[in-house]
């Protein structure tokens, strides 16, 4: 039963995965973004 002190559920690494994504997504849209604006500039 040790397991249950790292593992409670898939609520936490389901959290963190999402959160990881949705992170990354938006840095490529920004880094889209400003890419864009700096070679039109």
């Amino acid at each position: 039963m040790a397991s249950s002190i790292f593992f409670q559920g898939w609520d936490g690494p389901l959290r963190i995965l999402v959160t990881g994504v949705l992170s990354y997504a938006a840095l490529i849209v920004i880094l889209r973004l400003t890419g864009k604006r700096t070679l039109s500039s």
